[in-house]
């Protein structure tokens, strides 16, 4: 197995990768923890002005990724348990890497599938469907949604920007 090249961690891809992964509403504390440890979650929640509630939710989504972690003290006063997190910037790295292979994986099934099928797609004039050969063929040529006959399309712009999707996302350009 070839050994993998990460890109530098910039601000944006960190952000992009938690933000596809577990939501854009979870960066506000990402951007707060970032370069920080230890911090409870009611500083956490005061400093990005939510809710408590919503800050502990938003945290265990992370957490769920392994993206934040935290230690847990009980408080001597209260008797309560509070959790103290942290930003965990090495598991970005990894996630960053696992969402682009999966892209990849992705775009080269599709790819397959297009290649498989070259020329036997047939897409509906109004652009509400297309379907394969067997597809079209159960409905007639005729499109399920609107009724319109169906054209058969050439594939071969679909498969080039795939392999051109695919190529980029190899070399890191994406």
């Amino acid at each position: 197995m070839a050994t993998k090249t990460i890109s530098p961690m910039t601000n944006k891809v960190i952000y992009d990768t938690i933000s596809e992964l577990v939501g854009e509403d979870t960066l506000p504390i990402v951007k707060f923890l970032r370069n920080r440890k230890n911090i409870s979650e009611f500083k956490i929640a005061e400093n990005t002005k939510m809710e408590v509630n919503t800050t502990r939710n938003i945290l265990y989504r992370l957490h769920d990724h392994n993206i934040v972690t935290y230690n847990r003290k009980k408080d001597r006063v209260k008797g309560w348990y509070i959790s103290y997190w942290t930003f965990n910037v090495k598991r970005i790295k990894q996630l960053t890497v696992q969402i682009k292979d999966e892209k990849i994986r992705k775009l080269k099934d599709k790819l397959g599938k297009e290649e498989a099928n070259k020329n036997s797609y047939f897409l509906c004039p109004n652009i509400c469907t297309r379907l394969d050969f067997d597809q079209a063929t159960e409905f007639g040529f005729k499109c399920p949604e609107c009724g319109s006959l169906l054209n058969q399309q050439d594939n071969t712009k679909t498969i080039d920007n795939l392999r051109t999707r695919i190529d980029q996302l190899e070399k890191g350009k994406e």
